[in-house]
């Protein structure tokens, strides 16, 4: 009788713990579930901004301009393409780009390629505001009588950023709620399914990092300066008076090419972005004879203008359709030359229209 009885009040004992903690167990897991819905939507969100900033992107743009008279025809044609990997801190580019000339009299077709690059590059941040970065590029243009120009270089680039988009605002929002639900599930021991367990292991320098690279995206106004040694190796192909052509044997020069750049994003998917390449002798030829009998300086200046629209909507086979108009100038005070000829500074700017997509 005496062990029934001390069963009879270890069930009645069992069951009032269970009547008394049962609510407040309930009512702790209630409280968690904020903080696990909250872990689960951030983790969704740092997902997709890993892939948004690491996934290969590839893009294509071409812009058209055609002129017919009197039976003769001139049409233009500008092609890129490129392939661009990573965000912050690593950034990797490879790039195309033709400037192709069709001229067409009667029943004879020209096809000349008056302007083509080709490039890659990358970049690596060493800190939020300094980068370094290396690239190769070979670069020719028919209007500066360029056959063919190889260029590699290294350089320091400082980059600061002013104000927020939109977008950028929401994301560094987003962030921050989800780094702090992190935390205090840490903290809580909080139990989420496996595939978010992951969100829990993210630490301070991860989100300082990946705030970052919002920040640099998102950037309302970018502001950078860029200092490059890089060595030339160029050959030129020369009109000469008597309609034939000249070839200059190849020469190489070392330069320093100082390259101011501002981004400007006004609204969502509008962005306007220069740049100037100033680029120095640092040893080999640095004048010459001038037309007007003046020794030149051996300057050479590229400028690069580009105006964004990103189209609300896109298709499901594309990432990102842009309508853009693209200014280019390059300037060379002493162009190739052949000793003894009168040398006049060269010039070749273009503007054209494209449509870009990324995939």
């Amino acid at each position: 009788m005496k062990q029934q009885s001390q069963r009879r009040w270890i069930v009645t004992a069992s069951l009032a713990a269970l009547l008394a903690f049962g609510p407040m167990a309930a009512a702790f897991a209630d409280q968690d579930e904020p903080l696990k819905k909250a872990i689960v939507a951030g983790w969704r969100m740092w997902r997709d901004l890993q892939v948004d900033m690491n996934t290969m992107t590839f893009s294509v743009g071409a812009g058209y301009i055609g002129d017919t008279s009197s039976g003769k025809a001139l049409y233009k044609l500008d092609v890129n393409a490129g392939l661009a990997k990573g965000g912050y801190p690593n950034d990797f580019h490879f790039d195309m780009a033709s400037y192709i000339q069709l001229k067409r009299t009667g029943s004879k077709t020209d096809y000349v390629e008056n302007v083509t690059t080709l490039r890659v590059n990358y970049e690596r941040n060493l800190f939020p505001m300094l980068k370094a970065y290396g690239f190769v590029e070979r670069f020719t243009d028919t209007y500066l009588d360029i056959q063919q120009r190889y260029e590699t270089g290294l350089g320091l680039k400082l980059e600061a950023e002013i104000g927020l988009t939109t977008i950028g605002k929401k994301r560094l929002k987003e962030l921050a709620e989800f780094h702090q639900a992190v935390n205090a599930g840490r903290e809580r021991n909080v139990a989420v399914s496996d595939d978010v367990a992951q969100a829990l292991t993210v630490d301070d320098a991860q989100f300082d990092e990946m705030a970052t690279a919002v920040k640099k995206k998102n950037a309302f106004l970018a502001l950078g300066l860029a200092c490059t040694v890089l060595s030339e190796l160029e050959r030129a192909e020369l009109d000469m008076p008597d309609g034939s052509k000249k070839t200059i044997d190849p020469q190489r020069r070392g330069r320093i090419a100082i390259r101011p750049g501002i981004t400007w994003q006004p609204a969502e998917g509008v962005s306007l972005k220069w740049q100037t390449y100033f680029k120095l002798p640092a040893f080999g030829p640095t004048d010459a004879a001038a037309f007007n009998g003046a020794l030149v300086y051996d300057l050479r200046t590229d400028t690069f203008v580009t105006l964004r629209y990103d189209l609300p909507k896109s298709p499901a086979w594309a990432r990102r359709v842009s309508l853009l108009v693209e200014y280019k100038d390059f300037k060379d005070r002493l162009p190739p030359y052949i000793p003894g000829v009168v040398v006049a500074p060269a010039d070749h700017s273009s503007i054209v229209f494209k449509i870009g997509v990324d995939f």
